[in-house]
């Protein structure tokens, strides 16, 4: 009786130890994910300092030309291009030059000629409350 319980006892480990070492069938499932969106790719500069960065989907766009605006308003001169529009045009040194005292003018001009391929600069004068957009391409 002691040789049987011995006995079934060492199957039942080697049984144990066999079905811990079978290859397990592991299932890879990649998750992709998708974005609708345009993606702008941004070389802009504040006071003279250079910047890159990507932005995806419109929102962001706004967002980051709000951020222009405001950075104007705060005395700084800021200069931006979408390179994805810029490489769509050939350069012509073209110059173009706009003033107005509305914000969502100047504003809706700017994003405007970016999306032409215009480098776009924004100066804000304090006193008079005058945008000064220049766009050169």
């Amino acid at each position: 009786m002691r040789k049987t319980i011995i006995t079934i006892s060492l199957f039942a480990v080697l049984g144990t130890l066999a079905v811990g070492c079978q290859k397990e069938n592991i299932i890879d499932e990649t998750t992709i994910v998708a974005e609708n969106g345009k993606v702008y790719t941004v070389i802009y500069t504040v006071d003279g300092v250079t910047h890159q960065l990507t932005l995806v989907g419109d929102d962001a766009w706004h967002d980051f030309l709000n951020r222009m605006f405001a950075l104007a308003e705060e005395g700084h001169v800021v200069s931006f291009r979408n390179e994805e529009a810029s490489s769509r045009v050939v350069p012509s040194k073209d110059v173009v030059i706009f003033s107005t005292k509305d914000h969502d003018k100047a504003y809706a001009w700017a994003d405007a000629m970016s999306e032409e391929g215009y480098t776009v600069t924004i100066s804000y004068d304090r006193e008079t409350g005058v945008y000064t957009c220049e766009a050169v391409k």
